[in-house]
């Protein structure tokens, strides 16, 4: 994830990244030009080329941004998460903000972007990677020692999940329509209840 994922964007660079979100949630990934990006925060576009080095390397960076605040919003409700339940119903949530804050469009657009961009896409998932692993550890920890864990290893859970999410995203955006986002949430939450109630750990959890 580069110098920005140790050193968090401030100052100019910051004010840069944030009309970098502002024209991806506006214009999407082709309307992203330096130039609409400059307009958009009242700079020289020049300053993208000086601080970041090329418009590519700014939306990283930008997306880096998304993520860094998504996952302080989301990192300690996430670990709380005492059962599969909870964590549909966090994720429901996850979406509804991602939703009124822009970044479904943002991730969708550059998701989308990174197919046919093989530097862009690597980056991409490298964004993404924390994601996968925090959900990595939560699965480990709520169907170790299951036969669900035997069946569907917690690594493959974590990518079947963020995977699915991102699916829904970018759907419901095409589609200009969170209609069918929210019922798939939904029907997710009840199979989470049934899976729920198999787990000998879920069981041990109720009882305590």
């Amino acid at each position: 994830m580069g110098e920005d994922a140790d050193h968090p964007l401030e100052g100019t660079k910051l004010r840069i990244a944030e009309a970098a979100l502002e024209t991806l949630r506006t214009k999407g990934f082709n309307g992203a030009s330096a130039r609409e990006i400059a307009v958009q925060g009242a700079f020289n576009q020049a300053l993208i080329f000086y601080h970041f080095g090329s418009v590519e390397k700014l939306l990283l960076a930008a997306l880096e941004l998304v993520s860094r605040r998504r996952m302080h919003a989301y990192r300690e409700p996430f670990e709380q998460a005492a059962a599969l339940p909870d964590l549909a119903a966090l994720g429901r949530r996850i979406y509804e903000e991602d939703l009124a804050n822009g970044y479904v469009v943002v991730l969708g657009e550059l998701v989308t972007a990174g197919a046919s961009r093989p530097q862009l896409g690597a980056g991409v998932a490298a964004c993404l990677q924390p994601w996968f692993d925090m959900v990595e550890r939560k699965m480990a920890a709520l169907i170790g020692g299951s036969a669900l864990e035997a069946l569907v290893p917690p690594r493959d859970a974590a990518f079947a999940i963020i995977a699915l999410y991102l699916g829904v995203d970018m759907l419901s955006h095409l589609e200009g329509n969170e209609a069918r986002a929210r019922s798939a949430f939904d029907r997710g939450a009840r199979l989470a209840t049934v899976v729920a109630a198999l787990l000998p750990s879920q069981h041990a959890d109720s009882d305590g």
